[in-house]
């Protein structure tokens, strides 16, 4: 996706390459707490090129994201994009200098950061051959299971908001790159798990 601001709007634009999209939701970040909200909706979007002109976009810094939906009820969310909209404070900031009371800083050696390990979950887990994400859940079709995965910023990037099947394959190119994702297991609105599952 690209932002690019033109006087007073921000024009959004990506290439739509699959087939199968129930709605694509362009959604603005709107506040600290990582909550987003839903500015416009594109349904059944074709194959190609896609634009969304946000004619009331907030002073100062707007992060976008998009939220894909496919057929199965699979959420996907893109990276965020961020632009900045000029306005007074954020010129007026800008033009304060730093001032030191120190010619010269002695910088120590940054730590090193601890490793992180964690018990994989028996139920959703990384596949070791195949490197896709695996979720057994035997009682899916007993239960109204959803599963949320997060970033490490916290950022929601892929839900599944009906779980139908007992075993599912999510393949890693789901994942917008490698890393360790955090995800949520929900029955309804019970948080029935927590974990990670690392996309190689």
């Amino acid at each position: 996706m690209q932002v690019v601001m033109e006087e007073t709007v921000n024009i959004l634009s990506w290439n739509s390459q699959y087939h199968g999209i129930k709605s694509i939701a362009i959604q603005r970040f709107s506040d600290s707490l990582n909550n987003f909200e839903t500015i416009g909706v594109i349904e059944k979007p074709k194959i190609g090129l896609h634009s969304y002109t946000d004619i009331q976009p907030l002073n100062g810094i707007n992060s976008y994201r998009l939220c894909i939906v496919f057929a199965g009820d699979v959420e996907w969310f893109s990276n965020l994009y961020k632009v900045i909209t000029p306005n007074k404070t954020v010129s007026n900031s800008i033009e304060v200098p730093l001032l030191s009371k120190s010619k010269t800083s002695v910088s120590s050696p940054a730590p090193k950061p601890a490793e992180f390990i964690y018990t994989p979950s028996a139920r959703i887990y990384t596949n070791a051959t195949t490197k896709h994400i695996h979720i057994n859940l035997d009682d899916a079709l007993l239960k109204k299971y959803s599963i949320r995965f997060f970033d490490p910023s916290k950022n929601e990037i892929l839900r599944i908001s009906r779980v139908i099947k007992t075993k599912l394959i999510l393949d890693k190119n789901n994942f917008n790159s490698k890393g360790t994702y955090s995800f949520q297991l929900f029955d309804g609105s019970v948080l029935t798990e927590t974990g990670y599952v690392t996309v190689y």
